[in-house]
């Protein structure tokens, strides 16, 4: 019975490591899948037909060209299903699907929800009437990813939010129990910062670092490919910017300078802040400088710390090209290192939370299986 239970496991993880190498690199032939993992031909073909039949690759076509055999290519079948993100944290929130190789199908905003009695009332409604309006069944969806400004355990269990105002919600229990679809929780910076490594900004690196000053401040880590809470879940506190947050320091402009900035849209009075601090004018360029230098050592001590691949900035501090371009400039001085790490703006920008929310379910179905 133990021979027989490994060999299933074997089985299992020789067609997940065909699978990963099929998505990350289709179109690809069985003959370069037999060379590249070393495993024997009659048990390549055995395991691809195998997920042909179960309809998540398919050949799209043949390869090689003059008298010799061509060779048949496989790729995953795009339309074979798909995976759901949903974020919670942003005003409007968002709902994005996504089919099999990643490809955005359908986004729509979602009004913003607060206690824990109405996420239990709308929520689910919300989720349904979007499937809906795509044409698509629910039992379509391999995946449903959720997003959430807050903290989660290791165990998935939703502990608290400020943002949200809920404290020990059974929100996975909740969704599972309503679409009986695998349901993953994921802090929403955490989620933000994976999507910039699977489709963004930091495509194909490991360990990248995702700092987000906006309504939200905090940071993503990913580390060796792999989201990083910490111990308690709290990782990616920013204390430091709190005052920094879209909401916090156009309030705070609006109160102290009334005559300059009369806009009652946050972002819109942020970007004049910055408009005045480049040009030159006082007091707001004398603060301008004061916080791109907090910022700049901040994110510049956390690159010497982590050492990654990449620094990836999102929110207001990255829209004026100028602003962003002198922020960088700083962060590299405070980078008290040999080489400077490169640092870009995040590619998916208010989309990034549910998209990696979403993207997090093809990463766990195209992975290559361990031994536990």
């Amino acid at each position: 019975m133990e021979k027989l239970g490994n060999q299933q496991t074997m089985r299992e993880i020789n067609k997940s490591l065909l699978l990963h190498l099929v998505y990350q690199d289709g179109p690809i032939s069985r003959v370069d899948l037999s060379r590249r993992t070393k495993l024997s031909p009659t048990t390549v073909s055995v395991l691809i037909d195998e997920a042909i039949r179960d309809g998540v690759i398919y050949e799209s076509g043949t390869s090689g060209t003059g008298v010799g055999r061509k060779m048949t290519m496989l790729s995953i079948k795009e339309d074979s299903g798909y995976v759901l993100g949903i974020d919670l944290s942003n005003s409007p929130s968002h709902c994005v699907l996504l089919n099999m190789r990643g490809k955005i199908v359908a986004t729509q905003p979602l009004k913003r929800m607060i206690g824990e009695e109405t996420i239990r009332g709308e929520l689910v409604e919300l989720i349904r009437d979007f499937a809906k309006k795509q044409n698509i069944e629910l039992t379509s969806i391999k995946w449903m990813g959720v997003s959430v400004p807050g903290r989660i355990t290791a165990d998935q269990k939703f502990v608290s939010s400020t943002y949200l105002e809920v404290e020990n919600m059974p929100l996975k229990d909740i969704l599972y129990e309503a679409f009986r679809i695998p349901v993953h929780l994921v802090n929403d910076l955490d989620a933000a910062g994976f999507a910039e490594r699977f489709s963004g900004a930091a495509l194909g690196h490991q360990t990248i670092v995702y700092i987000l000053i906006d309504y939200g401040i905090g940071a993503g880590l990913v580390l060796n490919n792999q989201i990083y809470r910490g111990s308690t879940g709290r990782a990616g506190r920013v204390r430091e910017f709190f005052g920094y947050s879209t909401g916090d320091l156009a309030s705070r402009l609006t109160r102290l300078y009334p005559d300059t900035f009369r806009s009652a849209v946050p972002e819109e009075t942020i970007r004049q802040f910055i408009r005045l601090g480049l040009q030159g004018t006082e007091p707001f360029a004398s603060e301008m400088r004061s916080i791109m230098k907090r910022i700049a050592k901040y994110c510049g001590d956390m690159l010497m710390l982590l050492n990654p691949e990449q620094l990836i900035l999102s929110g207001w501090i990255t829209t004026d090209e100028q602003f962003f371009r002198e922020l960088v400039d700083l962060i590299h001085e405070h980078e008290d290192n040999w080489t400077n790490t490169p640092i870009a703006i995040s590619y998916w920008k208010e989309f990034g939370a549910a998209i990696g929310a979403a993207t997090l379910g093809l990463h766990q179905m195209f992975k290559v299986k361990t031994v536990e």
